[in-house]
């Protein structure tokens, strides 16, 4: 690493770090409640709805995982995670109409509500306290491989340096991580942005790129994998149906200050969300015609190497930070989410706060507390021979999905009972599938969530 390069870098993550701490500082309030820590009290206006919605959106997996996939698989890539990604878009608008008519502050607390079953919340709650920690992982292994690159420090010690930054940012609640988000998605599109526009430039663009790729690995151009169409469809399904019932974005729909502000949320978003889609996609092709044969033990350091050789210094540290944001920005909002429910959902909380300001108070201390265990875990998690950050974020949307979707989005008819049996019979029958059989996360979750539809409506004619 040459010294301008370190000088860049050492910049670029201080002022991201100053910029970080003093928003989210900003954000703490004298006089909590659970309604405002949990939802920012319902009053989220459009910007700033819009940048939590969109960073929480774009995680490690995201920019780092996607883009390592594309530079391996080509556009096989693009078709398998990104159009599963954009295809859970679409049904948010119909989960505004159900979410913004509940008073609830968890979407376990939802499900106990709609459905009159409190053993919906306690069942949920523990399957996102089991997915975020699971999901966590990927933001931490990303953070020790993006950080110590740039400061050229063990990663470790370079984990523990950005746990610090997620701790401060959720310690705050929901509007400090609302503060810190406005701050990350604009990092991450400024950086992406430089980083395809310096690819591109030494390419001469995505015509030159295919003319390379075709020359070099024509099948890096077709958009299936080798698996076939099925393989390539399944994948997006199951991502995209993980997308639609993710309990952050439902979150923050209900934390919009209206419903017109949660549906241009939704539109603005998804506006945003494709440039930096097309922004990766230019940088993991160009990557690939322009240095064909990098290799690295696991996502995060092929990523590392990969950025390492094909941007200049600028660049670089920009794009850097870019995935250290995205981090972030996933980290809080999960954790927030795991303390919720292992503090709010899992002993049975009642919605409004108390009306004694000390009992308000310790409630929000545990929930810190929780907040610092769970980080804490993760952190060292991380470090275990696990699966690859996009395996364990299938694991972990295939999960959520099994808990929130049908709820959500299937009309309230004849299927009000008998839930509870359903979801259980098809979270036992979705792991026993993908850890015992080998299935892939988004294969196994298809026949679970049919088991699950036609259980829930035997239950509840039966009922």
């Amino acid at each position: 690493m040459t010294l301008q390069s370190l000088l860049y870098r050492l910049v670029a993550f201080g002022g991201y770090g100053m910029a970080l701490i003093l928003l989210a500082g900003r954000a703490f309030q004298w006089n909590e409640t659970r309604r405002s820590f949990y939802l920012g009290g319902r009053g989220i206006a459009l910007w700033p709805s819009v940048g939590t919605f969109g960073a929480t959106w774009m995680s490690a997996a995201s920019l780092l995982g996607y883009t390592v996939l594309l530079y391996q698989e080509g556009y096989a890539a693009f078709t398998g995670s990104v159009i599963g990604w954009m295809l859970g878009l679409p049904l948010l608008p119909l989960a505004v109409i159900r979410l913004r008519k509940s008073r609830a502050l968890s979407l376990p607390q939802w499900l106990e509500e709609r459905y009159s079953d409190d053993r919906l919340r306690s069942l949920s709650a523990l399957c996102l306290l089991v997915v975020y920690t699971v999901y966590l992982i990927i933001q931490f292994r990303a953070f020790g491989a993006i950080v110590g690159s740039m400061l050229d420090i063990e990663g470790f010690m370079a984990s523990i340096l950005v746990y610090l930054f997620v701790l401060y940012t959720t310690f705050g609640g929901l509007p400090s991580v609302v503060r810190s988000d406005g701050l990350n998605l604009m990092v991450i599109v400024v950086s992406v942005t430089v980083a395809a526009w310096s690819i591109t430039s030494q390419t001469g663009g995505f015509p030159s790129i295919h003319e390379r790729l075709l020359d070099l690995r024509p099948e890096l151009l077709q958009p299936w994998p080798k698996e076939g169409i099925l393989a390539s469809m399944t994948m997006a399904l199951g991502w995209g149906l993980g997308v639609a019932a993710n309990p952050q974005y439902c979150i923050r729909i209900i934390s919009c200050k209206d419903r017109w502000t949660a549906w241009l949320t939704l539109a603005i978003t998804s506006l945003t969300v494709s440039w930096i889609y097309i922004c990766l996609t230019a940088l993991g092709l160009g990557a690939k015609a322009l240095h064909p044969f990098v290799t690295g033990g696991s996502q995060e350091v092929l990523f590392s190497r990969l950025m390492e050789a094909g941007l200049s210094p600028l660049p670089l540290a920009l794009l850097m930070v870019g995935v250290l944001a995205a981090a972030v920005s996933t980290a809080n909002s999960q954790l927030l989410l795991a303390a919720c429910s292992f503090c709010y959902d899992l002993q049975g909380e009642k919605r409004m706060p108390s009306k004694d300001p000390l009992e308000e108070d310790g409630f929000l201390f545990k929930n810190r507390i929780a907040v610092a265990i769970i980080a804490t875990v993760t952190l060292f998690l991380s470090y275990m021979p696990l699966p690859g950050i996009l395996q364990l974020g299938r694991y972990s949307w295939s999960m959520v999905a099994l808990c929130f979707l049908l709820p959500l989005y299937l009309p309230r008819t004849k299927g009000r009972r008998g839930l509870f049996g359903a979801m259980s019979a098809a979270l036992i029958v979705y792991n026993l599938l993908v850890w015992f059989s080998g299935m892939s996360p988004e294969t196994a979750m298809l026949p679970s969530l049919l088991i699950e539809g036609i259980l829930w409506w035997i239950l509840g004619v039966r009922r």
